[in-house]
């Protein structure tokens, strides 16, 4: 029966060649298995230690950049925006304030003005209060507040940096205020004018 032993040494030699096969792709898919956990391992580090504050830092820029574009655009509409509100709060009375002596103090808000000889380069924030005698000058006051802001305008644009930046001018520019707003309302009852609020830039 030598056929019956040539297929079992043809069987032992099979099974011999075969048997390494499988053990070494075995060792091979876990290396490789290994190689491929490593490098999943090290993306995710480098994204969560690298990229992750590359990216918040890039999207902070970005915010940066929206609200430099949200400063210019209001800066753009804020002589608008500021006059609408002064409307508002003059309709509303809400520049009605207690003032020296009993009288009442009338508000006008956030006038922005270039001043002379800066070309436009420069420009100021001004608010003023007004200390009235009396209640009905406030009403002249809110029905020809038109014509009161721009007398503001034209006087304040008028005034040098140089002349903004002096007390003593400012005690001036008071004074031409006061004396213009009491001929153009005829009245002699403003006792007063109040910087409430001065920024130059």
């Amino acid at each position: 029966m030598p056929g019956e032993d040539d297929k079992t040494q043809v069987a032992d030699t099979e099974k011999k060649t075969d048997a390494p096969k499988p053990n070494r792709s075995f060792k091979k898919l876990i290396l490789f298995g290994g190689i491929g956990l490593g490098v999943i391992a090290v993306g995710v580090l480098l994204a969560l230690f690298v990229l992750k504050p590359m990216l918040s830092g890039s999207d902070s820029a970005s915010t940066g950049k929206t609200d430099d574009k949200a400063k210019v655009e209001h800066a753009d509409k804020m002589p608008e925006a500021a006059e609408k509100k002064e409307k508002s709060e003059a309709k509303h009375n809400e520049g009605k304030e207690g003032g020296s002596e009993g009288g009442l103090v009338y508000t006008i808000k956030d006038l922005v003005i270039n001043p002379a000889g800066t070309a436009g380069s420069r420009f100021l924030s001004v608010s003023f209060g007004f200390d009235l005698a009396d209640a009905g000058v406030q009403s002249q006051l809110e029905q020809r507040e038109a014509l009161v802001r721009d007398a503001l305008i034209t006087i304040m644009s008028s005034k040098t940096v140089a002349q903004l930046t002096d007390a003593r001018e400012k005690e001036i520019t008071r004074l031409q205020i006061k004396k213009r707003l009491s001929d153009l309302l005829r009245t002699s009852e403003i006792r007063a004018v109040y910087f409430t609020d001065f920024v130059l830039q």
